[in-house]
């Protein structure tokens, strides 16, 4: 009986040492890239459906724009030996799909302010997964660990730089195009406490997922390659 508390009391230690997260969980899952094609083509026959059903020339457009942007890390997989995450990928293209979707089905105005912040807090959260697998190349081909220190501040700060710059995107191509996507500063306001709130949720999670291990440990973790 003795020995059977002890071994549950190291399996206990063992658990706090090295706790299970919910990325551990999802890098595993051999259907990820499934999921990141299944997008793509959602992703394209929304933008098809604003051509030829909506007629909605300009959206559709911006829609194919769009399924270009998504396509991109799996051209540079064709490219190089490198293998993305496929959450990143996932993300970045679900990010895309609630934009052109909330534009071409009108979601944007039917549920408006919900659609719009979720849309927000989805896409910091996209952009903050692509500056950390910059951050980890990076490191892994120059061999360097940054602290976690500097990956938090390296991960926040370009993702709301990148916020900023889109709010002023907006009212410009407002302003060109004729579209709708700036509402007001009120609104706007918003837009950025979503963007830190996604932003922020990332960062926190990646600082604590690196209290366990070092940046060129998640490097090997994250970015797979080619045999």
């Amino acid at each position: 009986m003795v020995r059977m508390k002890k071994s549950v009391l190291q399996e206990s230690i063992m658990e706090e040492d090295n706790p299970l997260y919910v990325i551990d969980a999802l890098l595993a899952w051999h259907y990820g890239n499934v999921a990141y094609y299944i997008s793509l083509g959602l992703l394209g026959f929304i933008a098809l459906f604003g051509l030829i059903i909506r007629e909605d020339i300009l959206r559709a457009q911006w829609g194919f724009i769009a399924l270009t942007i998504a396509l991109l890390p799996a051209l540079a997989e064709c490219l190089t030996p490198v293998i993305f995450p496929w959450p990143m990928k996932f993300l970045i293209t679900l990010s895309l799909i609630l934009h052109i979707a909330g534009g071409i089905f009108g979601f944007y105005f039917t549920f408006y302010p919900l659609y719009d912040k979720i849309g927000h807090l989805i896409s910091s959260m996209a952009i903050a997964f692509v500056f950390f697998v910059m951050i980890m190349v990076l490191s892994g081909m120059t061999g360097k660990n940054v602290s976690r220190t500097m990956v938090a501040i390296g991960i926040f700060v370009p993702v709301i730089l990148f916020a900023l710059a889109w709010e002023y995107a907006e009212l410009n191509i407002d302003a060109i195009a004729g579209s709708t996507y700036y509402v007001d500063a009120y609104d706007s306001f918003f837009d950025m406490v979503f963007n830190i709130i996604g932003a922020s949720y990332f960062v926190l999670n990646i600082h604590a997922y690196m209290k366990k291990e070092s940046l060129n440990s998640l490097y090997r973790k994250f970015i797979r390659w080619k045999n």
